[in-house]
């Protein structure tokens, strides 16, 4: 089978998920109510004390980024594990895909699909805070570019973009070690811990010595990340290669 084939299928899975796109389409409308009534409350602020639409508001708002948190973990971990756990692995692979081609798509159909919910969910708040407060998100731009030089923003870009391929590289990982089983979240913060603290390690005494130099920061952070690409990569290749289906 033709590796865009197997793309392709794993997006058809992905987009007939029916519960988890209910509940991309519940925290898009709470995303969405949240963003228009704080909107329309920053406008025509109440007047007193603490009213039932404040607090019905930051009820909405805390639930929602909460939900938000929650599925940013949760979905990527489902889209996954569901080959395993519908136990259709085997099926996979006797059809002639080969691991090696399943893990990269895999990775590859999952992250395309985590991007294009958070996009839905955030489209609406987006939307609206640039409409109504254009002039608020060039001060932040300004602010923001304030701190940075030009010879940052490359090296920012870059430790952003692998830090999130590390994030899906080392959950995947975990799914395949724990061959989908709940236990695979765990695991996952077991090794970002561990990543932590080793990070911390040697990244802390070479910061302090160069100065804080911020550009540093996010050289020491990319070469991190890539490091930690490279060896989920292998670890969850050589684990699947052995792993009896």
């Amino acid at each position: 089978m033709e590796l865009k084939n197997i793309f392709k299928m794993e997006m058809f899975k992905n987009r007939n998920d029916k519960p988890y796109l209910l509940v991309v389409a519940i925290l898009t409308a709470m995303a969405a109510v949240a963003s228009i009534v704080g909107v329309l409350m920053i406008g025509n602020p109440p007047s007193g004390s603490i009213s039932t639409p404040v607090v019905l508001e930051i009820l909405l708002a805390t639930f929602t980024v909460a939900g938000l948190f929650i599925f940013s973990i949760l979905y990527p971990f489902h889209l996954l594990n569901v080959d395993y756990k519908n136990k259709v692995m085997s099926l996979i692979f006797a059809s002639g895909v080969s691991r090696e081609k399943y893990y990269f798509v895999k990775i590859s159909a999952t992250i395309l699909t985590c991007l294009i919910a958070t996009l839905t969910i955030l489209f609406i708040p987006i939307v609206t805070f640039l409409l109504v407060y254009p002039e608020v998100f060039v001060e932040m731009m300004q602010q923001i570019f304030k701190e940075f030089t030009i010879s940052d923003i490359l090296p920012f870009v870059l430790m952003v973009l692998f830090s999130w391929l590390a994030y899906y590289v080392t959950l995947t990982t975990s799914v395949i070690i724990t061959k989908g089983r709940v236990a695979g979240i765990f695991l996952y913060f077991g090794f970002s811990f561990a990543i932590s603290t080793i990070q911390s390690m040697f990244s802390l005494p070479m910061l302090f010595s160069m100065g804080n130099k911020i550009n540093f920061y996010f050289n020491i952070a990319t070469v991190s990340s890539i490091i930690q690409i490279v060896v989920f990569v292998l670890i969850g290749l050589n684990v699947l290669r052995k792993q009896n289906l």
